[in-house]
């Protein structure tokens, strides 16, 4: 289906504003590495709605593990390579004990987010915990759509969702986590109905677009982009430590929904080629930018300079590194990992 664009030039932001929290550039005081990824999965769940809106993905576990399949072919070399970068960062004499092969194992396996010990699930590269909360979405993706098919279901499944991550949190602050221990940031069951609520999004927002249909709907749809922008940001300075997570996923479903008709003046600049050139590498980008931040902080270089200089180097080596990737590496190691996939699934499934 055709990309929106407006959606693609906010996880462009958004990844930059990723690369901020973990690069040396002085933090804001606000959390926004939290607020990046409560936003990825939400309008990750939103993008598999409206790409599989008009196709056919049957609700079995076999169809779950071919579209897992299909997405780990793309992650896992890329995963492995910032595996291997961080490895090599370690003193050797941290390498060759029990607590890193196993963390080891699991990070390659990419069941760390599984874990409620955080040493565990931020080990080695950081962001890999991404892969193995979003490869559980995926992996539940042809039964949740299914529940999203139709408006009603939609609205009902995303009331759900929101409530449940809403009750979830706020147990946690009552009682602490004796109930459930899972880790906010990281968990799958977490990060899965945010990503639900994304799911059930994308037929609510036709709903809504519909509404607004008429001969003004640009310039409507301009000035609600400009409102629900400025609101998004004051929000997440302003309630920054007195908002729980949950409630910032509220917000960004919102602000999703209203970008997603891609028809205001906002949307027109997100869609311009700088955003579309940065858009060719945003899943090296994320993959990579901590490993390549740990690689010019470890050899301190650019310590004497100070953050300036080390924040753009490293960015202008990640840029490079992503490039080079995307051109040289990407679609070999796809094929490599297919191969060694499908060979896997024949063992088991004959």
């Amino acid at each position: 289906m055709q990309r929106i664009g407006s959606l693609s030039g906010l996880k462009v932001i958004a990844l930059i504003l990723l690369f901020w929290w973990h690069s040396p550039i002085p933090n804001p005081h606000v959390d926004i590495g939290a607020r990046a990824c409560e936003f990825f999965f939400v309008v990750s769940g939103f993008l598999v709605s409206y790409n599989y809106s008009n196709k056919m993905m049957p609700a079995t576990w076999k169809e779950s593990c071919l579209y897992v399949k299909k997405k780990l072919s793309r992650m896992w070399p890329l995963h492995f390579v910032a595996f291997l970068i961080c490895l090599f960062l370690m003193p050797i004499s941290d390498i060759f004990t029990k607590k890193t092969v196993f963390e080891a194992l699991i990070n390659l396996s990419l069941l760390q987010s599984w874990s409620i010990d955080s040493g565990t699930f931020f080990s080695f590269n950081g962001t890999s915990w991404f892969l193995s909360s979003i490869l559980f979405c995926y992996f539940l993706s042809p039964f949740l759509l299914k529940t999203v098919n139709t408006k009603k279901r939609a609205i009902i499944s995303f009331i759900m969702a929101i409530s449940i991550r809403i009750l979830i949190e706020k147990q946690q602050i009552l009682f602490g986590s004796e109930i459930t221990a899972w880790n906010l940031h990281v968990s799958p069951v977490i990060r899965g109905l945010e990503f639900y609520a994304g799911l059930a999004l994308y037929p609510i927002s036709l709903w809504f677009k519909d509404l607004l249909n008429s001969k003004h709907i640009r310039i409507i749809s301009s000035l609600i982009e400009i409102l629900i922008t400025l609101i998004t940001l004051a929000l997440v300075v302003m309630k920054e430590g007195h908002w729980m997570r949950a409630e910032f996923v509220g917000i960004f479903c919102i602000m999703i929904l209203v970008y997603s008709w891609d028809m205001g003046i906002i949307s027109n600049v997100l869609s311009t080629y700088i955003f579309k050139l940065f858009e060719r590498i945003e899943f090296e980008f994320f993959i990579l930018h901590q490993a390549i931040i740990k690689v010019v902080d470890h050899f301190s270089i650019l310590a004497s300079y100070g953050w300036k200089y080390q924040s753009l180097v490293s960015f202008i080596l990640v840029l490079i590194t992503c490039y080079v990737w995307k051109q040289f590496f990407s679609d070999i190691t796809k094929k490599w990992m297919d191969n060694i996939l499908n060979k896997v699934q024949n063992i088991y499934c004959n």
